[in-house]
Order: structure tokens, then C-alpha cells, then sequence
């Protein structure tokens, strides 16, 4: 029965030991990660469009309740495929909902320190999912899976709560003939085909696109690569806990930083990427645990400046009026780091390493660095203004609308003198006597500022 059992070594044609149990493998529900990013990228811009329509805590508090209920359902799925629309699908649009909206208030909330306050509010996300990761195993272990999902979801109950702290600027204020012009629909319409004419935007989108091809790969596969250089497990999963940590602290020291008027904000960005790039391309000469804890360290700082500023520039570049589509747009383009892990898991199939892997991702963020250098060329060449038919002035570079000075031509200056300016007592009278008009002051006579000629007191005037 057995025929030549020597002459093919390391294989056993006989034993008298009974075979081993065929074990099944888990199926591998990586994809449901994958396919749950995705969607909050690819609902970046609906999530921004209804920001704008609805309001910023509407939308985030939808978002959270949609959470909540993925998750719920999740914890009772009877299978993989369940799993793919309540935690791939359901869980990445309430997501989408959740997250768009804090990153436009951050940037209009905040003005003279709009970086820090997107740093500060980016670290949380690094801290919390320090916690996450391992209060998450923790309740696998103790409660199951299930069981672990319905204590997340209790836990969404807090982003409810601070949903309705997204409260709504210019509260009260007068809606004017150029707000409702803004807000038209045909001027939305404008401002959204505008963005992809753009040449600053079209390059910004760009260089994000390549830079993030490669943002999750260290953070699915450097444990894994650690472990293919002989370093044990437990040590692997540290060189994840410095790259956290060092990210966490630099993205609110870096948005200190970027605050100040001395830092050139798209050059910090730009090096940030360089950087980043360069770590990458060190991976294949990095062979023992000590050097992928400094590659861990030096990536979380590098890392920072990149991801803190993407808001903040798209906000400085864009605008105030196309920062939430853009944001959405920017948010759907970053969805082409969902390919990055499978291209390493990839390489690693073919070349047995996921060295190839972390060196094409390098790579890509020096080219991105490189298409960083064009927008201030572009910007330089799009910064102009004309003159519509409606007597308002749109500028091209952030599409921002101003309506003409009544009766003055739109670009004349206001004398030094005419910044003095007095309102006549009867401003504290009743309106139904006399209507108030703020005059300006220039010597000794008074001139109407709407009219240009001087203004002689009436004899009621006289007598008060």
C-alpha cells in the first residue's frame, strides 16, 4: 500500500496514530472593518450637504442613534453576512453622520486657534481608542462578543449627550438679500461643480489621496510584521501602545504649533508627509524590536501634523462656504486608505513580507509631498475677483459673496476721517417720531453717510 515511503522526505505516509481533527477556520471578517470605513468616506459629502441643511446637531445626533442601533443588531447576527450591513454598512454611515459634523463646527467654532482645538479633539479619538481596544477585549473575554457589542452601545449614549452641544452661530440674525442668495439652491449648486474646477482643490485632493493610501497599513500590520521577525506577541502589541501614544501628545502640541502666525501651515503639512514617507521607506533595514519602537515613536509624531491639518487647511484653502462639501469630498477621496492593508496583506503573499507593502506607501507620501509644492503656484494664479450682474462680488478663490456698498462704488476706501461717526439723540426716541441715521463726523459739519451731503438739524433737533 505504501510505495516508496523514503523517497519523498518530510512526509508521513503511515502512522498508527489516529488523524488529526480537521479544526475549521473562523471565517475572516476582516472585510467588515473595511467595508464600515468605507462608508464613512464615502458619506462624506451627503453628510455635509445635510450639516448645512439641517444643522450640525441634528445630523451628529442622528448619526450616534444610528450607531447605537448597528451595534445592537450586530450583537445578534446569525451570520457573516448579517454582519456586513449592520456593522459594515449601518455602523459606517451613522459614523459618517457622528464624525463630519464635529470637524465643520471645530473649524467654524474656532478661529485664532482653530489647530489646536482640531488637535485637542483628534487626540480623543487617539486616547479613546487606546481604551477601546483593550476595554474591548476585556468584556470578550469575561462576556463574549455579544455581549461586549450591547456595552459599546450603552457607552453611545454619551455621543448623544454631547450632540446637543453643537449649537448653531449667528443665532437670531436677520436673514439679508445676499444670505438668501448664498443659500440658493442654484448658488449651491455653483459652489459644489465649483470645487472640482478648482485647481487648488483638484491638487489638495490629490496629494491627501496618495498620502493616505498607506495611513492604516502600520496599524493592521506592524504587529503582524513584528511577529514574522521573531519578536514575541506580547512585546509586538507595544510597539502599537508608543505609536498611540506619541500620536496622541504630538496632535495637540502640533496644534499649539500650527496656531502660531510664524508656521506656515500648508509647508508644516507638507513636511509632515515627507516624513512620514521617509519612515516608510526605513521598514526593510528595521530588523529588531528596539528599532520598530523608534520607527512606532517617530510615526506618531510625524503622523500628527498631517492628520490634524487636514480640516484646518481644507477649511484655509476652501473657505468658510465650501468647507463642509469640501470636507465630505476630502472624506470620500481618504477612502482609498481602505485599500492600503489589503495591497501589504498582499505583498505578503507574494513576497512573504509586508517590507513591499510599507515601501510602496513610502513612496506615495513623497510624491504626495511633492504635489504639495504646486498650491501655492495655483492659488497665486486663481486669486481674483469680478463683478456679477447682480451687483455682488465673488471671489473665485473661496467663493465668497459681498454685496456692493449702496450708491459708492465697490472698491473706493473710506477716508480716515469718515471712521468717526455720530448718531443724532433722536436715536433714543420713539421710532414713529424720527427714523435714526448714523451721520459722519468730518471737523465741523455733519455729512449723511448713506447720502453724502450735509446734514442740517431739524427744528425738533434744535430744540432737544
Amino acid at each position: 500500500m505504501h510505495i516508496f515511503p523514503a523517497t519523498i522526505p518530510f512526509r508521513r505516509f503511515y502512522t498508527e496514530e489516529p488523524e488529526p481533527r480537521i479544526i475549521k477556520p473562523p471565517p475572516d471578517g476582516a472585510l467588515v472593518g473595511s467595508i464600515s470605513y468605507g462608508f464613512i468616506m464615502i458619506c462624506g459629502p451627503l453628510s455635509g450637504k445635510l450639516t448645512v441643511k439641517y444643522g450640525a446637531r441634528e445630523i451628529s445626533i442622528i448619526g450616534s442613534l444610528i450607531i447605537m442601533l448597528s451595534i445592537v443588531c450586530s450583537s445578534f447576527a446569525p451570520s457573516l453576512g448579517v454582519l456586513f450591513f449592520t456593522h459594515g454598512f449601518l455602523t459606517g454611515v451613522g459614523s459618517s453622520f457622528a464624525f463630519t459634523p464635529g470637524m465643520i463646527m471645530v473649524s467654524q467654532y474656532f478661529t485664532t486657534q482653530r489647530s489646536l482645538a482640531t488637535g485637542i479633539v483628534m487626540s480623543g479619538g487617539a486616547a479613546g481608542a487606546l481604551v477601546q481596544t483593550r476595554l474591548h477585549q476585556y468584556l470578550i473575554d469575561t462576556l463574549g462578543w455579544r455581549q461586549s457589542l450591547r456595552v459599546f452601545s450603552g457607552a453611545m449614549l454619551l455621543c448623544v449627550i454631547t450632540g446637543f452641544t453643537y449649537l448653531p452661530l449667528n443665532k437670531g440674525h436677520t436673514r439679508s438679500v445676499v444670505d438668501n442668495l448664498k443659500n440658493s439652491p442654484l448658488n449651491k449648486f455653483v459652489v459644489d461643480l465649483g470645487l472640482w474646477k478648482d485647481t487648488v482643490f483638484l491638487i489638495w485632493v490629490l496629494a491627501n489621496g496618495l498620502c493616505k493610501f498607506g495611513f492604516f497599513i502600520p496599524y493592521v500590520h506592524l504587529v503582524k510584521h513584528a511577529v514574522q521577525l521573531g519578536i514575541p506577541i506580547h512585546s509586538a502589541t507595544n510597539i502599537m501602545l508608543c505609536l498611540g501614544l506619541t500620536s496622541m501628545i504630538s496632535r495637540i502640541i502640533f496644534g499649539k504649533i500650527c496656531d502660531s502666525d510664524k508656521i506656515n501651515r500648508l509647508y508644516f503639512n507638507q513636511a509632515s508627509v515627507f516624513s512620514v514617507g521617509l519612515l516608510y521607506l526605513l521598514i526593510p533595514a528595521l530588523h529588531n524590536y528596539g528599532s520598530l519602537v523608534v520607527f512606532a515613536l517617530l510615526l506618531g509624531v510625524a503622523d500628527a501634523g498631517n492628520y490634524i491639518l487636514l480640516p484646518v487647511l481644507t477649511f484655509d484653502l476652501m473657505g468658510a462656504e465650501r468647507m463642509p462639501v469640501a470636507w465630505g469630498f476630502m472624506l470620500t477621496v481618504n477612502a482609498v486608505s481602505c485599500l492600503g492593508p489589503p495591497f501589504a496583506g498582499w505583498m505578503d503573499d507574494i513576497t512573504g513580507s509586508y517590507n513591499l507593502g510599507f515601501v510602496v506607501a513610502g513612496a506615495l507620501n513623497v510624491a504626495a509631498s511633492i504635489v504639495l509644492a504646486f498650491i501655492p503656484l495655483a492659488k497665486h494664479s486663481i486669486r481674483q475677483t469680478e463683478r456679477s450682474i447682480i451687483n455682488v462680488t465673488i471671489d473665485h478663490s473661496t467663493q465668497e459673496i459681498t454685496r456692493w456698498t449702496d450708491n459708492l462704488p465697490p472698491i473706493e476706501e473710506v477716508p480716515v476721517e469718515s471712521k468717526y461717526v455720530s448718531y443724532t439723540r433722536t436715536m433714543f426716541r420713539s421710532p414713529d417720531l424720527f427714523e435714526s441715521q448714523p451721520e459722519v463726523y468730518r471737523g465741523e459739519e455733519v455729512v449723511g453717510e448713506a447720502t453724502g451731503k450735509a446734514a442740517v438739524p431739524s427744528p425738533e433737533e434744535t430744540r432737544l
